[in-house]
């Protein structure tokens, strides 16, 4: 299958606003000049694939149909999920040889990984552990995090304190979106808005009775920040949410009686057409506004430290050795979409419609080339809709970036 991709990156670290240490590096598309020596990867991975974050009885309120009950709480792996993301970082590890059967040297998995872990939920911390078992051969290691629940500001550096002192920007940032919005709603998005509308509820929108997707975007708060509401808001996460439904194969339900018809609707066509409303919102929430630089701070600093080779000491006071050669983030899409915006990055599948699927994984790279200088890569590790149902790999042909300007903010 044609797993073709379009990444658009234009600046270096520091793109979005910041100052950065002079080290900082600049990712660039070319390929280096042989013979080339592979000697760093950072790797910013989500999750696996996980069951709604809202309970069946909450979204059938939410968009007046019956979903199917999951295996698993709400927001939580499934074993399908643990099986798709094992298979995908066990393609990430041969891709780079870390088991070192090419007699390549240096081996980047001479060395035992570091693995980081957001703190903030189960799945996270899993998905982690999942990844050290599959990115070490060779080595026994754990995923470090910090405690169960505790904010890790590597994962989102925006504190209360910068809430507070950038409100009113960020209210001007919501405002200004909303109003794009309203004055420039991609057609693609319109015609998912449309398909989600048939799906749930017909004739919402006019009777007033059940969701209608289609409004416009409003400001307002939420959790003490100015954030985007509105029908298409639910409609994000529904096209998310079936998605993930496809993912698990609820659509084919050996029991036709048990299983809701809207479910047996759902295939590739569908998600193909209604996941643009995902990654539209996700772009204009994650990827816009004076919080953008902030957020990915953290990781930034230590991504600049790590490819420089310097010891890094996380949150729980473990280090990363100067030595390590492999360091690996177990994030979410809000992580991938935060580092996007940093580094003007974007990317597009043939085969996949939602561009931060479950696995979905960054790689930076640092090479050094035939005339000893070292050249920046990134690349992007990704499974078809099609893999992610079959829990297959589709990571041992990273695909590569292509430059264009962007607008970073």
């Amino acid at each position: 299958m044609n797993r073709a991709l379009i990444l658009s990156l234009a600046l270096a670290l520091g793109g979005a606003g910041t100052a950065q240490a002079a080290s900082s590096p600049v990712f660039s598309a070319v390929e280096p000049e042989a013979p080339a020596r592979l000697e760093r990867v950072v790797l910013i991975a989500r999750h696996g694939i996980r069951s709604p974050t809202h309970d069946a009885h909450s979204l059938e309120q939410e968009t007046g149909v019956v979903w199917p009950s999951w295996p698993v709480a709400p927001g939580e792996l499934t074993d399908h999920g643990r099986a798709t993301l094992d298979a995908m970082m066990q393609g990430v590890s041969r891709h780079y040889d870390l088991a070192c059967t090419h007699n390549t040297s240096p081996c980047l998995g001479a060395t035992p990984p570091f693995i980081w872990a957001d703190s903030a939920d189960n799945r996270t911390r899993e998905s982690g552990q999942i990844m050290a078992r599959a990115l070490s051969p060779g080595h026994e290691i754990a995923a470090r995090s910090l405690a169960a629940g505790q904010h890790d500001p590597v994962f989102d550096a925006v504190t209360a304190e910068f809430v507070k002192q950038h409100h009113d920007q960020m209210a001007q940032d919501a405002t200004q979106l909303a109003r794009y919005d309203r004055l420039a709603r991609p057609d693609s998005v319109n015609a998912g808005l449309a398909a989600l509308q048939q799906l749930f509820a017909p004739q919402a929108c006019e009777t007033g009775q059940g969701p209608c997707f289609k409004t416009s975007l409003v400001v307002s708060e939420k959790k003490g920040r100015p954030s985007l509401g509105g029908g298409m808001t639910l409609a994000a996460t529904l096209a998310e949410n079936l998605m993930l439904i496809h993912a698990q194969s609820f659509d084919q339900t050996a029991d036709a009686l048990v299983r809701e018809a809207w479910v047996g609707k759902i295939n590739p066509a569908l998600l193909t057409t209604v996941l643009p409303v995902h990654d539209y919102l996700s772009g204009l929430v994650r990827r816009h506004g004076v919080a953008v630089a902030a957020r990915s701070a953290v990781m930034a600093d230590i991504i600049a430290r790590f490819m420089a080779g310097e010891a890094i000491t996380l949150g729980d006071g473990s280090i990363v050795s100067p030595a390590t050669r492999l360091l690996v983030f177990a994030g979410h899409d809000t992580t991938l979409d935060a580092l996007a915006a940093r580094y003007g990055l974007d990317w597009h599948f043939s085969d996949q419609p939602d561009s931060t699927a479950p696995d979905t994984t960054l790689a930076f790279e640092q090479w050094r080339d035939g005339k000893e200088q070292i050249v920046y890569r990134a690349r992007i590790f990704h499974q078809s809709l099609q893999a992610l149902r079959e829990g297959k790999s589709g990571a041992e042909q990273p695909l590569a970036v292509t430059l264009n300007a962007a607008d970073l903010r």
